[in-house]
């Protein structure tokens, strides 16, 4: 939202739950609303569809909300947000062709929505990214590093700045790219050494190994869209390790 004006988009954002923070035409809208939805896509070019849920809610927000805001944004261009979890994290390194088998809810949820929407908008790009951080605040996983003490070592994620990803996503909307595309970091990292990188102090962590419910590797292959983009998507360790 805050990037989109210097690429030359006026902006509307959407809120449900809490209350709006920054300028832009501020619309109140539930992705579960189809009568909403439409009233929040009317008039405009593009529609960059990131709402979701984890846990209560899951399958009506991240299901049939992705189903409705791609109905909404027929004729549109749409730009969709789904995740590593789609895969089953048994190897890595997923491609945009690899077939896609979730373990968890989550992912599950998240899978069949690319699919809904796929179905509804099949001129969509649908980007599946991986752990975001960075920003002008704490974000999830800096709070996350921050309060817990239990991280996965052999669970491996493909971590993505905030800004990087904001940049490639409005540059996607000039594009046409349908289907999925991989945008995340070009480094495979552990959850656990992620959590250093945050600045966890490792000599209080636990170092914890994958449940059958949780995939160990789900980092992904973004060749296609480095080929495709001229954002640049950094690695963890080149945003957190640099001078």
């Amino acid at each position: 939202m805050r990037r989109a004006p210097a690429s030359g988009w006026r902006v509307r954002a959407t809120w449900w739950r809490h209350e709006p923070v920054g300028e832009a035409e501020w619309v109140h809208a539930d992705v579960r609303d189809p009568a909403g939805l439409s009233r929040a896509v009317r008039d405009v070019d593009a529609v960059i569809h990131t709402a979701y849920v984890q846990g209560e809610g899951e399958w009506e927000v991240n299901v049939d909300g992705s189903a409705a805001v791609a109905d909404a944004a027929r004729g549109l261009r749409l730009v969709h947000l789904s995740s590593d979890l789609a895969f089953d994290g048994s190897r890595g390194g997923y491609r945009e062709t690899d077939e896609v088998a979730p373990v968890n809810s989550y992912g599950r949820s998240k899978a069949e929505a690319e699919q809904r929407v796929a179905a509804a908008h099949p001129e969509a790009t649908i980007v599946r990214t991986s752990l975001i951080y960075g920003g002008p605040a704490p974000g999830p996983q800096e709070r996350l590093a921050r309060d817990n003490r239990r991280f996965y070592v052999d669970e491996i994620r493909s971590p993505v700045q905030v800004g990087d990803l904001a940049g490639a996503l409005l540059e996607l909307l000039g594009l046409s790219v349908p289907g999925p595309l991989h945008v995340a970091g070009p480094d495979a990292v552990s959850r656990f050494d992620f959590a250093v990188l945050l600045g966890a102090d490792p000599a209080r962590l636990e170092r914890a190994r994958t449940t059958p419910d949780r995939a160990p590797d789900v980092s992904l292959d973004s060749s296609r869209a480095a080929s495709l983009l001229a954002a640049r998507v950094r690695g963890v360790y080149e945003v957190l390790s640099g001078p």
